[in-house]
């Protein structure tokens, strides 16, 4: 039972932690701060919840997933926040290569969510048609 109330709440954690830079990164999208804000978000990441973006990205596409899982607290919900995040910062990268690096991963986490849920999500659904067309640009 303490075992499975750390993991609650190392799941709320992250999903705040997230909520918390995805809401500074949306308004950001062609913004000259664009820059420094990722590279705050790449810090925060790292300072809170242990994930390193550049590492991430070097991680291959068919392990993407299953890694990130492996984090205390990353579950379904924590999934899509992530994906989320990730399509911002793509939105947010001057450099069209490591956009589509974001682009792809926050696809792989989509994909993974739309085919291991049980229920459709129509905002899911959204942004994997954009990060489709992004991806075909």
């Amino acid at each position: 039972m303490i075992q499975r109330d750390f993991l609650v709440r190392q799941a709320e954690e992250l999903g705040k932690v997230l909520g918390q830079i995805v809401a500074q990164l949306l308004g950001l999208k062609n913004n000259a701060l664009a820059g420094r804000h990722i590279e705050e978000t790449r810090q925060t990441l790292k300072n809170e919840v242990n994930l390193d973006l550049d590492q991430m990205l070097e991680t291959p596409p068919d392990k993407f997933v299953q890694v990130l899982q492996e984090n205390d607290g990353m579950n379904d919900a924590n999934l899509d926040g992530f994906a989320a995040l990730l399509f911002h910062i793509a939105e947010c990268t001057e450099d069209k290569e490591k956009a589509m690096l974001f682009y792809e991963r926050s696809l792989i986490i989509y994909s993974y969510l739309d085919q291991s849920g049980q229920v459709y999500s129509f905002d899911r659904s959204c942004f994997l048609e954009q990060i489709r067309k992004a991806l075909m640009k």
